[in-house]
């Protein structure tokens, strides 16, 4: 390097290449479209200094954070300070992480299907680093757009869940589960044996309550909302249908008409009918998961279907899979 040209300052990335928008990431805001290019590398408020100072262009021009990029437009981004984490030297390198499985369901251009098992979280918390979002991540490194999760599963459920290869298509879903274009069709072994036979419409007002102190201290459970104490609630409505009685269980088929925070769940149990393992709205069975699987999911442009993965005294005969797959065009 000559002795007159500029020196980048300590601990600087080198000068970036433009980063050129893939069609997949068409449509992003530009804020968006950086945070995810640099994959939490800068943290978003120097990202947000550097776009507003005029440090990023776009084609070579000052835009706003929430300037909405097209499919081949250049990006250029200065070189940001990334010192290493506190405690880290720069030259330790941190061993490769294992690549976890996941079961890819169904896969097209835009679209992805996970097979989720139940004991796995959606998206990573505090209390359970792994997660199918971050599986996603490191199957699709690389990838022009990484999959996003359009809805999600709670972590003891078992099922179908939609991840978007493309800005346009995770915008499409999020529009479909908004507006009641997805219908949901699940399956929950059930205590006690169900009334009736026919299909029946379960409709509550459901609210959040701050759990006791204790095990559960800082977490929130739904309950059915008390009008006379004033409380609202959001309006939950599913249908119910019983498809095999045994003697202290019921297989339920279970569609949703709403999506609510653990609506099956809450509201089965509150007909005292709680879905088998249930450790927070019934009981957990020592050695047993929860018994509710995301059957099916059915776009405006195809079907999707996954037979629960249960076994022994809650296996499903062949016979009744074949005849859910058919009522449900799968």
């Amino acid at each position: 390097m000559p002795d007159d040209a500029p020196r980048p300052a300590p601990g600087a990335s080198p000068p970036r290449q433009p980063l050129v928008v893939s069609p997949e990431e068409a449509g992003q805001k530009l804020l968006q479209f950086l945070t995810r290019r640099l994959a939490g590398a800068v943290p978003g408020s120097a990202l947000l200094k550097a776009i507003r100072t005029g440090q990023v262009r776009v084609d070579g021009g000052r835009k706003q954070p929430f300037f909405r990029l097209a499919a081949g437009q250049e990006v250029r981004v200065p070189p940001f300070q990334t010192p290493p984490p506190r405690g880290q030297s720069p030259e330790i390198l941190q061993p490769a992480q294992e690549l976890l499985p996941l079961d890819i369901l169904y896969e097209d251009q835009g679209l992805l299907a996970v097979a989720k098992p139940a004991g796995l979280c959606a998206h990573a918390g505090t209390r359970h680093p792994d997660s199918v979002a971050d599986r996603l991540k490191a199957l699709y490194a690389g990838a022009p757009f990484l999959p996003v999760l359009a809805h999600r599963l709670d972590k003891d459920t078992s099922g179908i869940l939609l991840a978007a290869k493309s800005y346009a298509e995770l915008r499409r879903l999020g529009d479909l589960f908004a507006s009641g274009g997805v219908a949901k069709t699940y399956l929950a072994w059930v205590d006690g044996a169900w009334p009736g036979r026919a299909t029946e419409l379960l409709e509550d007002a459901l609210d959040r309550l701050d759990l006791a102190e204790g095990g559960a201290e800082g977490r929130k459970k739904i309950v059915r909302a008390d009008a006379a104490a004033g409380g609202a609630g959001k309006q939950a409505r599913c249908e119910v249908t019983p498809l095999v009685r045994k003697r202290a269980a019921t297989l339920l088929k279970v569609r949703l008409l709403t999506g609510r925070t653990h609506q099956i769940r809450v509201q089965l149990s509150l007909r005292g009918h709680a879905i088998i393992s249930d450790a927070v709205y019934g009981r957990k069975v020592r050695g047993l998961g929860m018994m509710l699987h995301a059957l099916s999911l059915r776009l405006p442009e195809r079907a999707l279907f996954l037979p629960p993965p249960w076994s022994g005294p809650f296996a499903l005969p062949e016979a009744l899979l074949a005849s859910l797959r058919e009522t449900l065009g799968a």
